[in-house]
Parts: structure tokens; C-alpha cells; sequence
């Protein structure tokens, strides 16, 4: 890589637009200084710095950065033993100071562990780390670096505290005390003049003798403006006259030892800021080492920032490396709509991808449709990469580390050298084989021009083989015929072209891969308004074989064209499925929240009824033992076993009745219906309801048999095995033909209980039990959850030696219904409790 690759490829153009987002002239200074480096391991560290200041800008804490004076010169005055540094140099050096303490402190509130931290601002990274984050992880350790860093600078707390002690952020000295005295002493003699002066302004007599009511200054003493006519009548000393000669500068006696006095007294007050100022300098002498190392790592993260912000203004990403395997293992370089950072206006992205197996892309088409753009592109892409910046594309970018780039572009034909443009061409592409390698990156624009067409392209093809067995990475354009034949014959190359749209006669700046372009000379010249008449004697010259050839490439075109299409529309449907896919996922898994959340209100209102209803029992069973029982309250017992059973069959006919509405797929509700669209109750008095009539119940029409009527007009249905409470007018009475038709339910049947025991619980206690006894608890809970239709349940077994553990792990691998079975977490029991799920 030369100066003069640079120059072609504007690389020092790109540098000056980078470096001027630094804050600091000297780290825009060092930041200009940065070339490609062709060491892998380095580029890779220089991006993960610039990644791991992106990070931060994003994170909550971002880093404190700011500008800073210039402070090299300062350094310099500082090293010489003896010099003193003067006021505005040591608030430049406290700014410094001030800034790099920002940033330590920044990195020490924010990096955890400084043990591990790298040894110099331009590596944050351990060289082991993959060079490409991959998650947050990724992302967290790469920032983590970053902190560490930070946190590494030098401590300039005491030489800030210092320099913030003496001067005032403005430059200026505080007010110390051994400044005091004298300050006090000059406020009071320049009120004594000021005092001794008015009586000239306020005397009318005097003042008209004078040319201004204002004093004046001249060589530091107070004196007063009076006209030349009066001069002998105010007594002093001339120190001025004015060039007109009209005013002179007069200092009145009584004011001459005052300001005598003022000037000792200034003198004093100079003579004990030199003072203070050289006592300041020694003490920060000692710190010129620690001034160095933090001037260079803060020059380096000005690098950082301003890449950062550019890259952010341009839409920039980081490219990688080729990958030996993954999702992109098969190129060797990828861009991914890139860019040129110097095209104005709206540009066309370029994605151009080169497989690992190939060496050389050919690319023709069409004048000014982009090729020579996507050379430019691709190797100032390499130069910007190895710098480690981020470069205008998407993600996906791919960009090897080159060791050699070599450019021939353009025409370098030069009178004084008596170069014409083909001898331009082949001195340029001689110097490249003193470089050209296995890791070279070589461009040939119009490679081949120049000269008679046909010793042009065997010319060019020679070079061809001489490069492609150096193993350099080729990027070619050319109108060659020749050297596209060239493309299809030789292992390692390809043919490219930039897309021509026929019905506009204009390209497209989109990179087809595998086809050969075409000049379309014909058409450009039509659009730029050739006569037809010429245009169809040109084509009269065309030979047939380079006709055929011509409309052969135009189909291969259209049908790339088609298949691009194609292939963009299932990319679309693909994107479509997948935003459904994760939108079902996401309502599956709000669905399932919901129902753990039902599930666990109703084991609260369980628990809840268990200890309403406890005390009553333990004192019904209280009474019974001690023989106090009678019968009221044995009535009351039975009265109030009697609403309970009725609340909870019209809680399960409630239940029953919303399953029906699903299983028939109506919502009477939504539609502004009554819950219940049966007949009136009045309608119902002859209907036949009555205990033991065979019913219908709405709106699902499942059947049952009427066992008693319930409270508030409700009945008590049996539907199959259960019972449910039913307003009356949810009910229809089948009769004749109908009441002797099969029940078929339209709901799903659960399987009552009566007793408790019979029940599963929410949460199987294993505890103290031995191991075959919890295998037969676990099995019966197991039979009971299938038989109630119980779909989740815990096992509580402990941790203990593992018996237990041991044992339902076993009985639930080898039950047929159990669909899956985990530990819970570790705040809710971890390995000592067991989820079970059933089928």
C-alpha cells in the first residue's frame, strides 16, 4: 500500500472526514496519523475498541468524553527542569487533567473487575476473545474491556486538585489567602485615587478644563484628559499628547505617590503569582510520565468517538472476518448494501459476494453503470477495515486482511513523462508483482484499453495467470470480449455484470453474479441521441456470432432478473411466517400464563373456603364427642351442607355453561344477547320441567336429566356424571321421539368426586415417607390427575441422600400419560421439588 493507492481510492479524504468528529485538535492530530495495518490480530483489536465504544455510547452509563486544550507544548515546557509555566499553560494542563480523571473514574464506576484488564489503550480486548460479538454476552465483555481501560489511566486526581486549587476554570487566579493582603491593599489605594480624582470631575471650574470626566490610563498610572490651553493649570506630570496636539495627558500631583504606590503594590501581587506558578510547576513536574501515558490513551478514545459518530451518521456496521465455517464460511468477501461514504445524492446500495473458491471476479456492462464504483468501494472498504473503523454497508459485511492493495484506475497518462494511457497502465501494473501475494487485493480498471484490442486483451489475460498463481484476489472490469471468455475458462473466476434496465436504456447499480455484461453501446449512444439512421449501420456491422452472443446474454439476464424476484418474494414469505410463528409463540405463551394464573387463583379460593369452613367442623366434631349435639344443630349442619353443595353446583353449572358456549362456537354476550336465549320463564310453567324430565341445555344443547329444582329459579341438571345448577330459562324439556334419543354432551365431561380423598392435589408432600410408599402416593396421584383431567402438579420430595428423588424420577419416566417433568426453580424448591406435566 502506497500513497499513491491512497490517493486513487480517496483514503485520506476519508480519514479528514472521520478525524473531524475528534473533540481535540492534537487527537484529531493522532487520529490522521492512523494507516492500514496488515497484522490480523491488530485490526482485529483496533475494532474491538471501536465496538466496545459503540456499546457504551448505547448503555446506560456512556462515557463522560470531552474536549481538551492543546498540551504537548505544555508537556514540553514541563519536561525542561527550571521552566515555569504560565497561567493559561496550566489551565490548559488542568483541563487535560480534568478530562482524563472524568473518564478513570468513569471506568472505575462501571468495570467490576480490574484484575484482568488490558495493558494499553489500543488493545481492550484479550487477544483470545472472538473478534465478533455474538449476543449480549459478547457485547457485555467487550464494554466490560472498555471499563477496565478506563479505569487504568493514571491517577491525576491530586495534580487536578492543584491546578483547580490556584486557578479558576476561566484562567484566572482564586482567591487565595496569601494573594489577600495584597489584593486588599491595591482595592484601597485605587479607591484613594478614584477618591482624589473626582474632585476634578465634580468641581465645575476644574472640569472644564478637561476633555473627558472619565480617568485614564497611561503606562499603568491614572491620569486625567485635559485640554492643551489648560495645561499649566493643573500641576503634574505629562506622560502624553495626543497626535491632534488638543489633549494632554496630565497625572495631578496629588495623585502621583498613590499611583506609585499602586504600581509597587502590582509588582508585589505579579512577583507572588510568578511565585505561586513556579511552586505549581514543580509539583506537577513528577507528573510527566503519568501526563504521557494518560495523553495517549485519551488521543486513542478520541480515535474511538469520532469513528463512532460517523459511523453512526452513515449507518456504518463493523465487518468481519471470513469465517472458517457459520453462515457465511462460504465467501471470501461480502458486501452487504454498501455504500461509497462520497457519493452525493441517492445512492444504490452494491452487493457484490465473492466465494471463497474464486480469485477473480470479471465485471463488464455498461458504461457508468457502477463498475468502477465497486472497485472504488471494495478497496477502500479493505483500507477503512484494517484501520479498524466501521464501514457505510449491513451487517453481513464480510473483508479479509490484506497485506498488499494495488489500484490501477484511471488514466495516468503524462506528457512530461511522454507516458501515453496504455504505458501508464503497464508501468503501474508492473510495480505490482514486487507485491502481489496470497493476501493482495489487486483492481484493473478497463484492463486491456489502450491499445489495439486484441494484443490489449492477450496482454491483460497474461497477467491474469501471472497473478492468479501469486494468489492475489482480483477485481477486473472491462469491455473485452475476450478476457469474458477468459472468466468462463479459467478455475477461480467468475463473471459479473451491472444490471442494464432495457425499457429505461439506464443501469441499475446492481451487481449480478455469474453473468457477463454487456457495453450496450448501441442503447447509450440511442439515448443520448445518436441519429437511427447511424445507429442501424452500426448494428449492420455487427457481426451475427456477437449478435447471438448479445441476445444470449440478454436472456440469461431476464432470467436472472426472474429469479431474483422470485427469490425476494420468498425471502418476504419466509420474514411473513416467521413474524407469525413468533406472534402464535407469543400468544401460546400468554395463554399458558393466563391459565397458571387461573389455576393458582383457584387453589387461593380453595384454601381460602378450607379455612372458612374448618373452625365450623372442628367445632361440629368438638360437640359431637362431648355429646352436646342435638337436633337443631344438627339441621343447621345439614341446612348449611345443603348451600354450600348448591354454591358449588351452580359454580360448576357456570363453568359447564361457558364450555358449552366454546364447544358451539358462539359468544352471546359479544353479540349484545342476553348470557341465556331459551324461552321466558313464564313460557316454562307448562313446559314440563320437572324432576327426572329429560332437558336441553343452552346454547351448546347438551343433554340431561332434571334431579331437583335449586334456589332463585335455578335446577339441578345431571349431565352425564356430573350435576350443574341451570337457570330455568336455559332449559328446553325434550319430549316424544326426541326424550328417547341418545345424550351425546357437547361439552367435555369431568368426573366428580364425592370424596376428598379421591381428589389431586395441587402439590404432592413426599416428605418422611419411605420409598415404596411415595411410589404408591405418586401413583395414585398420577391415576387421579388423569381420571380429573389435572394437567400440572408438584411433587415435593427434598433433596436429602436422593431416595425419593431417585423414586419419582423413576414412576414418572415409566407413566404412560406424563407428558414431561422438570425441577423447579431454585427460589420455588430447585432440585428438592419435581413439575410434573400431563398429557
Amino acid at each position: 500500500m502506497n500513497e499513491k493507492t491512497f490517493a486513487l481510492l480517496e483514503f485520506d479524504r476519508l480519514r479528514e472526514e472521520i478525524g473531524a468528529y475528534c473533540l481535540s485538535p492534537e487527537g484529531r492530530a493522532e487520529f490522521l496519523r492512523r494507516v492500514p495495518s496488515a497484522d490480523e490480530a491488530q485490526v482485529e483489536a483496533w475494532k474491538d475498541s471501536a465496538r466496545a465504544w459503540n456499546f457504551a455510547l448505547d448503555g446506560e452509563s456512556p462515557p463522560p468524553f470531552r474536549s481538551w486544550p492543546e498540551v504537548l507544548p505544555v508537556f514540553a515546557v514541563l519536561r525542561a527542569e527550571g521552566a515555569v509555566l504560565a497561567a493559561e499553560e496550566l489551565t490548559a494542563l488542568g483541563d487535560f487533567c480534568r478530562a482524563a480523571e472524568s473518564m478513570r473514574r468513569w471506568g472505575q464506576e462501571n468495570a467490576p473487575d480490574r484484575a484482568a484488564a488490558p495493558e494499553g489503550p489500543e488493545s481492550v480486548m484479550p487477544e483470545s476473545a472472538d473478534p465478533v460479538p455474538s449476543g449480549e454476552k459478547s457485547r457485555r465483555k467487550e464494554t466490560l474491556a472498555l471499563f477496565q481501560t478506563a479505569a487504568e489511566l493514571p491517577d491525576l486526581s491530586a495534580a487536578c486538585s492543584a491546578v483547580s486549587s490556584v486557578f479558576e476554570p476561566d484562567g484566572t487566579f482564586r482567591e487565595l489567602p496569601r494573594l489577600a493582603a495584597i489584593r486588599a491593599e491595591i482595592t484601597a489605594i485605587r479607591r484613594d485615587i478614584e477618591k482624589r480624582t473626582a474632585r476634578f470631575f465634580s468641581n465645575p471650574a476644574l472640569a472644564s478644563m478637561l476633555q473627558s470626566l472619565l480617568p485614564v490610563l497611561r503606562n499603568g498610572r491614572q491620569v486625567l484628559a485635559v485640554k492643551a490651553n489648560f495645561r499649566g493649570r493643573i500641576r503634574g506630570i505629562v506622560h502624553e499628547v495626543s497626535q491632534t496636539g488638543q489633549t494632554v495627558y496630565v497625572e495631578p500631583e496629588e495623585i502621583v505617590e498613590r499611583n506609585n504606590d499602586l504600581i509597587a503594590e502590582e509588582f508585589r501581587l505579579s512577583r507572588e503569582m510568578a511565585e505561586i506558578r513556579r511552586e505549581l510547576t514543580e509539583s506537577l513536574r513528577g507528573y510527566c510520565p503519568a501526563f504521557q501515558d494518560a495523553f495517549r490513551c485519551m488521543t486513542v478514545f478520541d480515535g474511538l468517538h469520532a469513528a463512532a459518530l460517523w459511523g453512526r451518521k452513515r449507518g456504518c456496521v463493523f465487518a468481519r472476518l471470513p469465517s472458517a465455517s457459520g453462515d457465511s464460511g462460504e465467501f471470501f468477501l461480502r458486501l452487504v448494501r454498501a455504500r461509497h461514504p462520497f457519493l452525493r445524492g441517492e445512492v444504490v446500495p452494491v452487493d457484490l459476494s465473492i466465494p471463497r473458491n474464486t480469485r477473480a471476479v470479471i465485471l463488464t456492462g455498461p458504461n457508468t453503470g457502477g463498475k468502477t464504483v465497486t472497485l472504488k468501494t471494495a478497496a477502500l472498504f479493505a483500507l477503512a477495515n484494517q484501520c479498524g473503523w466501521p464501514v457505510p454497508a449491513a451487517e453481513g459485511t464480510l473483508l479479509p486482511v490484506f497485506d498488499f492493495v494495488g489500484c490501477d484506475i484511471g488514466d495516468d497518462q503524462s506528457i512530461e513523462q511522454s507516458l501515453s494511457t496504455f504505458s501508464a497502465h503497464m508501468k503501474t501494473v508492473s510495480g505490482f508483482f514486487a507485491h502481489a501475494g496470497e493476501r493482495s487485493l489487486i483492481l484493473l480498471d478497463e484492463f486491456g484499453s489502450g491499445t489495439d484490442p486484441q494484443e490489449g486483451a492477450a496482454i491483460a489475460m497474461a497477467v491474469l495467470d501471472a497473478l492468479l498463481q501469486r494468489g492475489s484476489l482480483l477485481l477486473i472490469t472491462t469491455h473485452h470480449g475476450a478476457i469474458k471468455h477468459y472468466g468462463y475458462s479459467h478455475a477461480g473466476c467468475v463473471n459479473a455484470s451491472v444490471e442494464f434496465n432495457a425499457e429505461t436504456l439506464s443501469p441499475t447499480y446492481r451487481i449480478l453474479m455469474g453473468i457477463p455484461g454487456e457495453s450496450r453501446a448501441l442503447d447509450i449512444a440511442a439515448r443520448n441521441g445518436l441519429p437511427p439512421e447511424i445507429l442501424a449501420a452500426a448494428r449492420a456491422y455487427l457481426a451475427g456470432g456477437d449478435a447471438d452472443v448479445s441476445a444470449l446474454i440478454q436472456g440469461l439476464t431476464e432470467k436472472h432478473r426472474e429469479l431474483r424476484g422470485l427469490e425476494d418474494r420468498l425471502h418476504t414469505e419466509e420474514a411473513a411466517l416467521q413474524k407469525t410463528r413468533q406472534e402464535t409463540e407469543q400468544r401460546a405463551l400468554r395463554v399458558r400464563q393466563q391459565e397458571l394464573a387461573l389455576r393458582e387463583q383457584a387453589f387461593r379460593q380453595e384454601k381460602a373456603f378450607f379455612l372458612e369452613n374448618r373452625r365450623r367442623l372442628e367445632n361440629l366434631v368438638r360437640e359431637v364427642r362431648e355429646g352436646r349435639i342435638s337436633k337443631e344443630t344438627t339441621a343447621a349442619v345439614k341446612r348449611w351442607a345443603a348451600d354450600e353443595e348448591q354454591e358449588m353446583d351452580k359454580e360448576y353449572g357456570e363453568i359447564q355453561h361457558a364450555r358449552a358456549v366454546l364447544a358451539a362456537g358462539t359468544d352471546p354476550a359479544a353479540e349484545g344477547k342476553p348470557a341465556f336465549s331459551g324461552i321466558s320463564g313464564t313460557e316454562k310453567a307448562d313446559s314440563g320441567i320437572a324432576p327426572g324430565a329429560e332437558v336441553l341445555v343452552a346454547p351448546g344443547g347438551v343433554r340431561g336429566t332434571v334431579l331437583r329444582r335449586g334456589k332463585k329459579n335455578m335446577w339441578i341438571v345431571e349431565t352425564g356424571a356430573v350435576r350443574i345448577s341451570v337457570p330455568e330459562n336455559a332449559l328446553t324439556a325434550v319430549s316424544g321421539k326426541a326424550a328417547h334419543q341418545p345424550k351425546i354432551p357437547a361439552a367435555s365431561v369431568e368426573v366428580q368426586n364425592a370424596e376428598e380423598s379421591a381428589r389431586p392435589v395441587f402439590e404432592l408432600r413426599l416428605l418422611g415417607m419411605r420409598r415404596a410408599e411415595a411410589e404408591q402416593a405418586l401413583i395414585r396421584q398420577l391415576d387421579l390427575a388423569v381420571i380429573s383431567g389435572f394437567k400440572e402438579f408438584s411433587v415435593v420430595h427434598g433433596k436429602g441422600n436422593g431416595v425419593l428423588q431417585s423414586a419419582v424420577i423413576s414412576v414418572l419416566k415409566d407413566y404412560p400419560e406424563v407428558e414431561d417433568f422438570r425441577f423447579a426453580l431454585p427460589e420455588n424448591g430447585g432440585t428438592g421439588k419435581t413439575i410434573v406435566r400431563m398429557r
